[in-house]
């Protein structure tokens, strides 16, 4: 096992331990919040990803352009815009790419429109590692 190292610019990331010759999934999470952040980010890696966060929208859809994560979660609610305004351009871009939207406000109308708009699934904060758990284990199956 190695420690894949991953260069450290203005975004936070962990990396899992992985076989040198595997590579793992990464995940890009787009929250204000560090605490969500970070406990997504320590659940993640325990199921083998490589995570990365970034705290602003324009933050990561400029991480979208430049790196494809496997995965993203996607606060709907950021300083600089709204997570589910952004997500249908997300999705012209990256059509196959799982979108987990994440917010406070778990409103049907919200939850609706994040599905509609392309979202895989709609997490509502707070969440348990168990349903966080139970979550990446439908998207690997």
């Amino acid at each position: 096992m190695l420690h894949q190292k991953i260069p450290r610019q203005d975004h936070h990331y962990i990396s899992a331990l992985t076989n040198h010759s595997e590579k793992s999934e990464s995940i890009l999470i787009i929250d204000d919040e560090q605490d969500i952040c970070r406990l997504l980010q320590l659940s993640l890696v325990r199921h083998g990803y490589q995570v990365r966060y970034v705290n602003s929208l324009s933050e990561g859809l400029k991480c979208l352009k430049d790196q494809k994560p496997d995965i993203l979660f996607l606060d709907i609610n950021l300083p600089d815009g709204s997570g589910l305004d952004a997500l249908p351009g997300i999705k012209k871009q990256c059509p196959n790419l799982p979108v987990i939207t994440i917010s406070a406000y778990d409103t049907g109308p919200e939850r609706q429109q994040a599905l509609a708009t392309g979202a895989s699934y709609f997490l509502a904060k707070p969440f348990s590692v168990k349903n966080l758990d139970e979550l990446i284990n439908n998207i690997k199956s």
